[in-house]
């Protein structure tokens, strides 16, 4: 599941962490990266280690867990706030019993998902300039690196919501290439403090209702227009 060659180590105990090991049910700890380090057997590039995360989370959903836990924890992840990376991880209603997704997290059904050290932190050898170029400044194969960052930047934006509850305007910020609109409840959630066990959210666009895996980027959305989030309470 787009699994790197790595060492993993928690500065606490400095022991190497076994994937399949079993992991305490019981009690939910804070979300934290602090204390995580991995190297990778041969010192990796940025572009590598997105390639590497990148495939983990498209190909983790096939084999086990809900679509929609898999994504919040690609979000909560790939934030750096680490307040808003758990206030989605509380929206998805997931239990990390450590706090640390390297040794497992729970959701509400009990299923367990593990998360690789290299989708959570930067490897401690990793190099900033990609050396394994071309003269014209490509890798074999792969975009420009700055045409990958650009591209990256430029999938970032915001959109303005209208809740059905309150009929005010707010504006969430997105990724149009990875956000879907199940991902896009969770942020939503996760921003007007939601619970996801007594809430329902459905999202409307010109008339029609959005499907959980509708990709952002795909809604023909313009700058001033509105998503109309219709949101009821569970019966």
């Amino acid at each position: 599941m787009g699994c790197c060659s790595s060492r993993t180590i928690i500065d606490d105990d400095s022991s190497v962490l076994d994937g399949a090991s079993e992991v305490p049910r019981g009690g939910n700890m804070p979300f934290t990266k602090k204390g995580v380090k991995w190297t990778s057997d041969s010192p990796i590039t940025v572009r590598q280690l997105k390639k590497q995360r990148d495939a983990f989370w498209d190909t983790a959903p096939s084999y086990e867990g809900r679509p929609e836990i898999w994504q919040a924890l690609r979000c909560a992840c790939e934030y750096d706030d680490i307040v808003f990376a758990q206030a989605i991880l509380n929206s998805a209603n997931i239990i990390i019993p450590t706090g640390n997704l390297v040794n497992g997290c729970y959701d509400e059904l009990g299923n367990k998902y593990l998360i690789p050290a290299y989708c959570i932190v930067e490897p401690t050898n990793l190099i900033y300039d990609d050396d394994n170029t071309s003269e014209n400044g490509e890798e074999a194969g792969d975009e420009p690196f700055a045409e990958q960052l650009s591209a990256s930047s430029s999938a970032e934006k915001t959109i303005t919501i209208r809740l059905s509850n309150t009929s005010k305007d707010v504006k969430i910020k997105i990724n149009s290439k990875l956000d879907t609109i199940s991902t896009l409840r969770i942020k939503l959630c996760a921003d007007q403090g939601l619970d996801t066990k007594m809430f329902t959210v459905r999202f409307f666009f010109l008339g029609c209702l959005l499907e959980d895996k509708t990709k952002l980027g795909d809604i023909d959305y313009n700058d001033g227009q509105v998503l109309q989030a219709l949101i009821s309470e569970k019966q």
